[in-house]
């Protein structure tokens, strides 16, 4: 089990005399800021530092080493975090991701593991018979986790990461969730797998007990980088700034206000078009809707919709689609045009092809 903070590990150094680095082969003036800058980027994935950054001497570059690096600065770590990642791994895909959210935000952490651990026959996919099967085929299963977190009293944001086992989360997240009181929390999904989607898992949490607010998930793939979890976490709409923003669309001489869903996908979008401002060329089909390629990919969580006038989709991954009609297909949701009516936004996209340019309004 992990439940990892800054604070924490600075405290056990100093309890252990180990935190005067130049007991440890490095000389307390020899680190500056950005030394620190280096390393916690190195502990994320995104760099190979050059210099000499083991400081306590076990042959290794960790967490143990940031703080008595940051402890030689008089840099103090963030204590009293109110966001923890909590997180099941069986194979290390989930960890990996684990461990870049916590380098990015500095939350605390806490590994969920099975009181009777998992083997590789238990989660064997190909077996029917397997553990794992059993216990996703029987929504009433709870698995025992080994050495519960006492509480989650003080956090008010909880990451929770799992692999998709089956098409859905595993049932000892289930048991997790009905652990604690999430009313008044926020919480962020995230997963791995190496195809299915977190849309249904999603479904499941929401649906299992009462929590504050649930914001879009992301799935993410055993090759994810650091980068990548960056991107998705810098796009979540954790402050009011972000979650006031609005799209913007010029079509010709009209400008067009639509909100965001709350998708990562429409996230995406938005930390997309802080950069600038987007051009798309958004074709006639079926009479009822007007779609454009996007110039990126963006994280799809499909669901079965019947469209509205006024929806604005992701088709594909890679299409927007704008409806002044009504269609029935498995769209991502990124937003809805506000403040006019179907017939006046039939009108504005007219019969034929259009020119939008996408910003934000703040």
């Amino acid at each position: 089990m992990k439940r990892i903070a800054f604070a924490l590990a600075c405290a056990c150094l100093l309890l252990t005399g180990a935190a005067d680095p130049s007991a440890a082969g490095g000389a307390a003036d020899s680190y500056t800021k950005e030394d620190v800058r280096h390393l916690q980027s190195y502990l994320v994935g995104e760099n190979t530092p050059s210099e000499p950054y083991d400081l306590n001497g076990d042959g290794v570059w960790d967490i143990l080493d940031l703080a008595l690096m940051k402890h030689s600065l008089a840099i103090a770590p963030e204590a009293g975090s109110d966001t923890i990642v909590v997180y099941f791994s069986q194979t290390g895909n989930t960890e990996k991701i684990a461990e870049y959210l916590t380098g990015l935000t500095g939350a605390d952490v806490y590994e969920i593991e099975a009181a009777v651990p998992y083997s590789d026959e238990d989660i064997a996919y190909n077996n029917s018979g397997c553990r794992a099967n059993l216990e996703q085929n029987d929504k009433s299963v709870r698995p025992e986790i080994a050495s519960p977190i006492a509480s989650l009293d003080g956090y008010d944001t909880v990451f929770l990461g799992y692999p998709i086992w089956w098409g859905q989360e595993p049932r000892i997240i289930d048991t997790f969730l009905e652990s604690y009181d999430f009313s008044d929390k926020t919480v962020i999904p995230f997963c791995t797998s190496a195809s299915s989607g977190i849309s249904t898992s999603e479904r499941n949490i929401a649906a299992l007990v009462p929590i504050g607010e649930q914001l879009a998930g992301r799935r993410f793939a055993a090759s994810a980088s650091a980068a990548d979890v960056q991107a998705w976490y810098e796009a979540l709409p954790l402050t009011k700034e972000e979650t006031a923003m609005q799209l913007q669309m010029k079509i010709g001489d009209t400008v067009l206000t639509a909100s965001l869903a709350d998708t990562a996908a429409a996230q995406e979008l938005a930390e997309h078009l802080k950069a600038e401002p987007v051009t798309v060329e958004l074709n006639e089909y079926g009479g009822f809707e007007k779609v454009g390629k996007l110039p990126w990919t963006l994280t799809r969580s499909d669901e079965s919709t019947v469209t509205e006038a006024g929806d604005i989709m992701l088709y594909q991954g890679n299409q927007m689609t704008i409806f002044y009609n009504s269609n029935s297909w498995s769209y991502t949701k990124l937003g809805k045009v506000e403040g006019v009516t179907q017939e006046e936004l039939a009108a504005i996209l007219g019969d034929g092809n259009v020119t939008a340019v996408l910003s934000l309004q703040s």
